[in-house]
């Protein structure tokens, strides 16, 4: 039951109140000279793409964009620029030109005469700080590519600076020793190692070196080279600089991994093997323009092109034989017309040696099945219905388990109700109570029925059969039980494995009303004849009355109201209105029970909502309104056909 409030209201006048607020809005400015670079032009974005495919060009190589030096002391500035795939496809000859410009007072750039290359040699003359960057352009019939290379800092100071420590970093840990003669390298062939002194204005010279230039060459740029002949390892590279007083500060070498873009992969019989070729962690990388393909090669010769998979740079087998031991893997990479292949990476099949079990479960409800139950999620399920739940558990490893259990989570910790267990068997076999418990499990803080599956032997299959009955449902609530196995192998190793998640959806077997107050439009004088509507919050789309509940009662279902007594103020005066029921043109007194929803069969009862001229409303009688609250009490009631 709820109560209809009813509120009168007498026209008052209207005194509207208007407030002009004035705010203003500081607003920072900041002078240009404050926020533009000192640069030539602004900087080019760097290029993406990956696999030999340039979806735009740029510099690849950028200059290092800070130097510190002396008058008279030469630095090296290197660069490397590549062209967007269809630039080259429209005119691979294109002529490219590099101009270099300079700035010593923070603005006025002129060109360096006589610099060509995409590289410059530059002495200063005297102390200050110069702004430096190259302009380079590809001119064509066709396309013109312009690039500009981020602005180059040179910091000329008065004396040397030494150096106490030096830390180097390599812009890329993998690359490939395959022979690549396309335009645009398919895979990473060459990378870039960059040399950060502390502290960072040290003036000494830099040098560079490889522990096996076999593997992989640097020069004094720090430009490094991968080798071409299929040579694979570890390179290190070791930066040093020399200071002003004769002494050398060298860095920690860093590891390059120089290879065929795959390596050997060892498993275990019936894991699944996983090759991966060697790519940059760059998210700039597009490798969908590539078509990367893979192979087989099986002991006895037999080449077998595989099936691409959803990452094509991944290719994982299926679960793996001691047959397939000592097949090889490669891919080939084709971009346009250019293809690289991969080494021939090794599939090692280890003798299967870990302990593995599987577990199928299923639920049902045998008491109430709607058509919406599965084999693992049964729904409406309420007081006293039987369930029942089956578990297959198979040992498919190598392992025996003289001791092992089956565990079935059940309702919460913090429920004082469970499930009773009605019998329990295994392979057909009844267990007793002692073959059996339940237990609290705090770590999924679930009570859980554990039952002695004793030996499981390899290949041997426990089929387990539990039989339940549910206790009393009050409340909506969800179980969700995964079962799962515990045991310890015949070496005395511990090993749990898990199963198929199970669903509870437990209901009360009942229709719950949830009636919602409502309230009519106000009352003036004079209105005699008038009908009142519903206020906005008992109109659609909002309900009058939410109808909850499992309804799991077969038959037709019946949802009325009725008015308790007559609309009255607290002092007990009667309203002169009366409330009345309005659906589809036809009008009835509530003061007798009045059907205002329906429901056939299975179909479940559904929520009331009216629009605001249908349902409940209420007619004037009167036009002498006496001033006040009025309210009255409805019964809502369900009745089901036999």
């Amino acid at each position: 039951m709820k109560t209809i409030s009813l509120l009168l209201k007498f026209i008052l006048p209207l005194i509207l109140a208007l407030c002009l607020f004035f705010i203003t809005h500081p607003e920072s400015i900041l002078a240009d000279d404050a926020i533009a670079s000192v640069q030539y032009h602004t900087p080019t974005p760097d290029p993406t793409g990956g696999f030999g495919f340039w979806a735009t060009g740029g510099f690849d190589r950028q200059p290092k964009t800070s130097y510190y030096t002396t008058v008279g002391a030469p630095i090296e500035i290197t660069t490397h620029t590549v062209r967007s795939t269809l630039s080259f496809g429209l005119n691979p000859f294109e002529t490219v030109y590099h101009n270099w410009f300079i700035s010593n007072d923070g603005g006025k750039f002129s060109q360096i005469p006589n610099e060509t290359k995409n590289s410059l040699v530059y002495t200063p003359q005297q102390t200050g700080t110069y702004y430096i960057q190259l302009y380079t352009y590809y001119a064509g019939i066709f396309t013109k590519d312009k690039f500009y290379s981020d602005v180059i800092t040179v910091h000329v100071l008065k004396k040397s600076i030494d150096a106490v420590f030096l830390n180097i970093t390599i812009d890329k840990n993998y690359l490939y020793n395959v022979k690549d003669s396309s335009n645009n390298a398919i895979v990473p062939k060459d990378a870039y190692a960059t040399a950060s002194p502390d502290p960072d204005d040290a003036t000494g010279d830099i040098s560079w070196s490889s522990d096996n230039p076999s593997l992989a060459t640097i020069d004094e740029n720090g430009h490094i080279v991968a080798n071409s002949d299929n040579k694979s390892g570890i390179v290190k590279i070791t930066g040093s600089i020399k200071n002003s007083d004769g002494s050398i500060v060298t860095s920690k070498p860093q590891n390059i991994k120089i290879g065929g873009g795959l390596e050997n992969q060892t498993v275990h019989a019936n894991q699944p093997a996983t090759f991966h070729l060697q790519t940059d962690e760059d998210d700039k990388r597009d490798d969908t323009k590539a078509k990367i393909t893979w192979y087989k090669r099986s002991t006895n010769g037999q080449v077998k092109q595989l099936e691409t998979q959803a990452d094509p740079t991944t290719y994982v087998t299926s679960p793996t034989t001691k047959a397939e031991n000592g097949d090889e893997f490669y891919a080939q990479i084709t971009v346009k017309r250019n293809t690289v292949r991969t080494n021939s990476a090794v599939l090692n099949v280890l003798p299967p040696t870990d302990p593995n079990i599987n577990i199928k479960s299923s639920i049902e409800d045998t008491t109430f099945h709607p058509a919406e139950n599965t084999d693992s999620v049964i729904n409406k399920v309420s007081s006293n219905d039987k369930l029942v739940i089956n578990s297959k558990v198979y040992n498919s490893g190598y392992k025996n388990f003289p001791n092992s259990s089956l565990s079935i989570p059940l309702f919460p910790l913090d429920d004082n109700r469970n499930f009773n267990i009605d019998g329990i068997t295994v392979n057909k076999q009844p267990l007793t109570t002692d073959d059996y418990q339940i237990v609290n499990n705090n770590f999924n803080n679930q009570k859980e029925l554990i039952i002695d599956l004793k030996d499981l032997k390899v290949s041997d299959t426990q089929n387990v059969k539990i039989d339940l009955t549910t206790p009393t449902i009050n409340t909506e609530q969800t179980i969700d039980s995964t079962p799962y196995f515990s045991g310890s192998t015949d070496d005395g190793n511990d090993f749990q494995s898990e199963g198929n998640k199970l669903q509870i959806n437990l209901t009360p077997n009942q229709i719950t009303l949830n009636p919602h107050s409502i309230q009519f439009d106000p009352i003036t004088q004079f209105q005699k004849g008038t009908t009142k509507y519903r206020t906005a919050a008992t109109n659609a789309p909002y309900a009058v009355v939410s109808v909850d509940g499992s309804q799991r009662k077969t038959g037709n279902k019946y949802l009325f109201v009725k008015q308790a007594y007559p609309l009255e103020d607290k002092k007990g005066d009667i309203l002169g209105a009366n409330l009345f029921y309005k659906i589809n043109n036809s009008i009835q007194s509530i003061k007798n029970k009045v059907l205002v929803e329906e429901a056939d069969g299975d179909i479940p009862l559904t929520s009331v909502i009216w629009n605001k001229k249908d349902g409940l409303l209420l007619k004037v009688n009167s036009n002498q309104i006496e001033p006040g609250q009025y309210s009255t009490k409805l019964n809502w009631t369900v009745q089901n056909s036999i």
